[in-house]
């Protein structure tokens, strides 16, 4: 049986899928609908590319007589670099796969996403932080941002679900089932942020290395009990 936008996705039983008169809604196909993705899918796009501005190809003028001088004058902004890719790549994918079940956008949705986009823009700036200083404040303010990025599209997947714009809004307990892997990066990113000041900012950046395990671990975990 085909589920109504909407349901299940209201644990308090209000009739969450009723259109709100304040917030627009556009269908699928049209060009409101498209207009809001290129933006959302070029602002991502934009945000790699700035990326790359923050190596310093000309650190020092023996930096490229070899690969270890080459290593010590950049190393450390090449991981940041690579570091943040991986993560913008990671949240465009789940972005991606987000807006593919969507039949509907709202103006309410559209301008969280507005505000997701500013901290994927700022990801350049944090990353440039993180590889140019070892202090606690720069590996606190590229977790700060990582964790906004990731908590932000937590809220825009409720969001939808509660006003009905998911071609196939899961149930209540699937709803909550499904938040949790998105919400265990912000958790893991922000309790990073007492480790740098209280053990290192090396200790807090190694251990994010820890979701590549973490975070898969979590999904399987939350498939086989939504399955259950």
């Amino acid at each position: 049986m085909a589920p109504v936008p909407g349901e299940g996705c209201d644990p308090a039983g209000v009739a969450a899928d009723l259109p709100d008169p304040r917030s627009p809604r556009f269908a699928r196909g049209t060009p409101e609908f498209d207009r809001a993705l290129v933006f959302s899918d070029g602002t991502y796009a934009v945000a790699l590319t700035l990326l790359v501005t923050t190596l310093d190809g000309g650190a020092g003028p023996g930096a490229w007589a070899d690969l270890a001088a080459l290593w010590a004058a950049i190393g450390t902004e090449l991981v940041a670099f690579f570091v943040a890719f991986a993560i913008v790549a990671f949240y465009w994918r789940a972005n991606h796969a987000f807006v593919a079940r969507l039949h509907h956008l709202s103006g309410r949705l559209i301008t969280v996403d507005l505000v997701l986009l500013a901290f994927v823009v700022l990801l350049p700036f944090s990353t440039d932080a993180l590889g140019e200083h070892d202090e606690p404040l720069a590996t606190a303010v590229f977790a700060v941002n990582v964790a906004v990025v990731s908590s932000t599209e937590a809220v825009m997947y409720v969001l939808a679900c509660r006003t009905g714009l998911l071609a196939a809004p899961p149930t209540a307990r699937r709803m909550r089932l499904e938040l949790v892997p998105q919400l265990v990066p912000p958790a893991f990113f922000l309790a990073s942020i007492p480790v740098a000041y209280l053990v290192s900012s090396s200790a807090a950046r190694l251990s994010w290395l820890a979701l590549l395990v973490l975070n898969p671990v979590v999904g399987v975990l939350v498939r086989r009990r939504a399955a259950g």
